[in-house]
């Protein structure tokens, strides 16, 4: 009498390739994984870069912008440019200058001020009452 032999290699054909098939999607999976990571990261640089570019961009254009200012603000430029607009304005004359000077708290007696000069005194906030 012979034995049927199909009968008992059945379970371990259908357990191998369960486990085969496992391991296909485990591996693939992680390289799906590996491949999707490098790719966020290639990504991420080139915005990296992009923004570094933008900003070197923008420094530039930021040191241009500081050296028209100091251009408009020197005294020469603007002379010149009140003179071109025909503003009329002159230097003031030394009467028409007011000099103001901080006392201290503790000073005694305030002098008595020269004509066009105002003087001021740095108070200190009052305390409230109880």
């Amino acid at each position: 009498m012979s034995r049927n032999r199909k009968k008992y290699d059945s379970p371990l054909i259908v357990g191998s390739w369960i486990r085969a098939v496992l391991l296909c999607l485990l591996l693939g999976g992680t390289a799906m994984g590996y491949v999707w990571q490098k790719s966020q990261i290639h990504q991420i640089g080139t915005e990296v870069r992009k923004k570094e570019m933008r900003l070197e961009l923008l420094k530039g254009d930021n040191e241009g912008w500081q050296q028209v200012r100091a251009e408009m603000r020197s005294t020469q430029n603007l002379y010149d440019r009140v003179r071109k607009l025909g503003l009329g304005l002159a230097m003031p004359q030394p009467e028409q200058l007011l000099r103001l000077s901080d006392l201290p708290l503790d000073a005694k007696e305030l002098k008595q001020s020269k004509p066009g000069e105002y003087r001021t005194v740095a108070n200190k906030p009052r305390r409230k009452r109880p």
